[in-house]
């Protein structure tokens, strides 16, 4: 129950406290609540002028308050996948590998403008067919049973890490979780690599590269969908994406080890949490993909002892993981709406 009456100073102390908690910069935390940077310092400065919407939209943004949110809407649709998956994972053990419990990261999106009159029976056809951007793509639909894409209350919903499933691989980053919706709106949730069988010490790394490697592959799989639906590059892109659990994880090169080149030794995150989003047209993402990549996750890297994911990094990996998918007869390249 909240105590009254409110500590006003004290409420603001507290969102100084998450935001910095949550690895958000005044810019970053502007940026997900939909504010200016000049409101999110006048709120910290404890400015009482300020129109209570925006205040509302930061509490909301750091996790301090829910507001209702509009029937259908992006935010709402984040917030029940979220809820859908906590719900799914409440039986299991604390430290079963679905619960994902020593970090995880969620990529969801919603492409403004979709005609809602798609079957949804079609649109898992589509999703089904498309071509695969790695050995493990993004919103991937097995086959088996208790794996598969099934349509449940108005959406299509996967959950891969089905612990009475018949599965092959059953670390955290095999447990994907994910939805999508008629209209375009989509969630995916997963563990880290980083924190199955294959580390010693698993919750104590974060590779360098796999962000990269991960969000472009998320990019190409949105452009490769909206070719297969023959949207129009005008249509806007909202893009959230959100890691938990990186508090004292180290920053190394553990998916390619023999380039370590670009890392010092001990560079690690203070921080546990992380929000980073993307607002663009489909064609903005086509030609500006290598940019959109970069300035979507400079403020993760940073997070690693001020850790400088240049443009020339980015670009790096992006053309590392294409080449490589490719001699693996994959297709990670970027479509053309």
């Amino acid at each position: 129950m909240t105590e009254w009456p409110l500590d006003w100073q004290g409420l603001v102390d507290e969102a100084v406290r998450r935001r910095k908690e949550e690895g958000h910069t005044q810019k970053s935390l502007a940026a997900l609540a939909g504010v200016s940077v000049p409101t999110v310092n006048g709120f910290e400065q404890g400015d009482i002028k300020l129109r209570l919407e925006k205040v509302f939209n930061i509490l909301e943004a750091l996790g301090m308050v829910v507001l209702p949110s509009a029937p259908g809407s992006f935010a709402a649709f984040v917030r029940a996948a979220r809820q859908r998956w906590s719900q799914l994972v409440a039986p299991l053990p604390a430290g079963h590998p679905s619960r994902q419990p020593l970090g995880r990261v969620s990529y969801a999106y919603e492409i403004a403008g979709t005609d809602s009159d798609l079957s949804l029976g079609s649109l898992r056809t589509i999703l089904s067919g498309l071509p695969d951007t790695s050995g493990w793509p993004p919103f991937w639909a097995p086959h088996k049973e208790g794996m598969r894409p099934v349509i449940r209350d108005g959406l299509i919903e996967c959950w891969i890490g089905n612990p009475d499933a018949d599965r092959f691989l059953t670390d955290a980053a095999s447990s994907d979780f994910w939805q999508v919706t008629s209209d375009l709106k989509a969630y995916l949730q997963r563990g880290f690599p980083e924190d199955g069988t294959a580390n010693l010490a698993p919750g104590t790394i974060f590779d360098v590269a796999l962000p990269v490697w991960r969000t472009a592959e998320l990019f190409s799989q949105i452009l490769h969908l909206a070719k297969a639906l023959e949207l129009s590059p005008d249509r806007r892109l909202r893009f959230e994406c959100r890691y938990e659990g990186l508090g004292g994880r180290e920053l190394i090169s553990w998916a390619a080890p023999l380039r370590r080149g670009v890392l010092h030794e001990g560079m690690r995150s203070r921080t546990a949490n992380i929000s980073l989003t993307a607002e663009l047209s489909l064609a903005g993402l086509t030609s500006n993909f290598n940019d959109v990549v970069h300035e979507t996750l400079a403020p993760l890297y940073e997070l690693f002892d001020g850790f400088d994911a240049t443009q020339q990094f980015v670009t790096s990996e992006i053309a590392e993981f294409q080449n490589a998918m490719l001699r693996l007869g994959h297709n990670p390249m970027p479509a053309t709406p």
